[in-house]
């Protein structure tokens, strides 16, 4: 089920549940494109919404990426754009008794999401909006999948692979490792190019197409199972 094909489903009578992914645009050091997270996200959404059967509206490419800002390539929407926007869309979904949104989130930098959807489930007590969690999995049935996850943050060996398994002719070969000796939170004080350079927070040399493959494959069976078990509980 592609974006275009959902949104022609409009005119007929559609599922009560959408799909709703959130995407980024900015910088992913010199070997990954700027809309790495759009398109990464694009595509889980695309098969997560194709697994339930439901309604894939089209990610929003922009959210919370000022981290970024001074790298080239990077747009960001302000914390209380982003609630917005997220506000606007519940809002017509609601009117058309769509009740159920599944949000994938994929920019780690989203904080306002959570108090957004509080607000909106304050708004429309009768609407389910259910976010699973961030993270990518490390592990599936086979093992093992990524080597350095707990050390990768950004444009790294995961979103690497990711892109390697989707969209092969976008990444360059130039892949950098680097990891800088402190943690996620000084991203919270700071912009990455004086944490991290080149913009790359991980071991990009480690991406595999293979992997990428897997990690889809495992995070699309998890959310398909979370979005059942979160939606059955409001029935």
């Amino acid at each position: 089920m592609s974006a275009e094909s959902s949104l022609a489903r409009a005119k007929a009578p559609h599922p009560r549940i959408a799909v709703l992914g959130i995407g980024a645009i900015e910088q992913h050091g010199p070997h990954l494109p700027v809309g790495t997270d759009w398109m990464v996200i694009s595509a889980l959404s695309q098969r997560v919404a194709e697994a339930l059967g439901v309604w894939l509206l089209p990610a929003i490419p922009f959210s919370m990426s000022e981290c970024h800002g001074p790298l080239a390539g990077t747009v960001w929407l302000k914390p209380a754009s982003l609630a917005a926007a997220l506000q606007d869309i519940a809002a017509s979904l609601y009117a058309q008794k769509i009740n159920q949104l599944l949000i994938l989130n994929g920019h780690g930098g989203n904080f306002i999401l959570e108090p957004a959807i509080k607000s909106i489930r304050a708004r429309f007590p009768t609407m389910t909006i259910a976010m699973p969690p961030e993270p990518w999995p490390e592990r599936d049935e086979l093992g093992l999948i990524f080597e350095q996850a707990g050390t990768d943050l950004h444009a790294g060996e995961i979103e690497t692979s990711l892109m390697l398994f989707l969209y092969p002719s976008l990444v360059q070969e130039e892949c950098i490792n680097y990891v800088p000796p402190v943690g996620r939170e000084f991203l919270d004080y700071t912009t990455i190019e004086k944490i991290c350079p080149q913009g790359v927070w991980g071991h990009a040399s480690l991406g595999l197409a293979e992997k990428g493959e897997r990690a889809m494959a495992a995070e699309v069976k998890a959310v398909v199972s979370f979005a059942r078990k979160a939606f059955r509980r409001r029935k």
